[in-house]
């Protein structure tokens, strides 16, 4: 597991998803909350289990590695950074503060002139059924171009196959870290957590896409920085 090193940041990078916590938030505050987020937080894992094991063995049959080949393994890591400036830039636009028509509505997605967003439509659909709360666990975490970042690294260490696998459980893990918490707060204490709550969806509203902006913006520049003397 000598690429945990470099893969455990980019996997805490990726954890941190608005959508996510958002969504998060929302199930914590409906009417039965340990059920949905136990579906949410189920659709999460499989996800990012499918994602990971799926990536080590794509990335490895593919070539697209150190050991294969470093211009191929190189042009990976260019199309990520590339993928994360563009996630940084649409994030920062979003930050930007809007005219009128944009107001914050009470789970803190952004309601355009009267229209609701799809964060919104995916957050009240979570709460309506374990089966949507189960999806939504899944869509939060569809873009998570640091989490595929994160797999590559592992793949590009050469270790041996069991021991990527443990790597890639451990960046799992990392990666849905701001949901694991929360569950098991709220299993454990309950009570506590409605305060808590309050002050991070208050923070999220005004705060996460600049974070989400800048975090993407410090990886993809990093990727890049690496990528392209190997290519040129």
């Amino acid at each position: 597991m000598s690429a945990l090193g470099e893969a455990i940041p980019l996997a805490l990078a990726a954890a941190f998803s608005p959508a996510a916590l958002l969504v998060l938030i929302v199930l914590l505050t409906a009417e039965h909350p340990r059920r949905l987020v136990l579906a949410y937080l189920t659709g999460a894992v499989i996800f990012a289990g499918t994602l990971g094991v799926g990536g080590l063995f794509l990335l490895s049959a593919s070539g697209a590695t150190e050991q294969s080949s470093r211009s191929a393994s190189s042009s990976v890591d260019l199309a990520l950074g590339l993928g994360l400036l563009a996630l940084a830039f649409w994030a920062w636009r979003r930050h930007q503060p809007r005219d009128d028509a944009d107001t914050l509505n009470e789970d803190g997605a952004r309601k355009e002139a009267g229209k609701e967003s799809s964060l919104t439509k995916i957050s009240h659909r979570a709460t309506a059924s374990m089966k949507w709360a189960f999806a939504a666990g899944i869509l939060v975490y569809l873009v998570s171009p640091s989490y595929v970042a994160a797999i590559k690294a592992i793949v590009d260490s050469g270790d041996s196959r069991p021991s990527q696998l443990l790597a890639v459980l451990i960046c799992a893990i990392c990666l849905l870290i701001f949901v694991e918490i929360p569950a098991i707060v709220m299993m454990v204490r309950p009570d506590g957590l409605k305060a808590t709550l309050e002050r991070v969806s208050h923070w999220l509203a005004t705060n996460s896409w600049l974070l989400v902006a800048v975090l993407a913006a410090a990886v993809g520049t990093w990727l890049l920085i690496g990528a392209i003397p190997a290519l040129v």
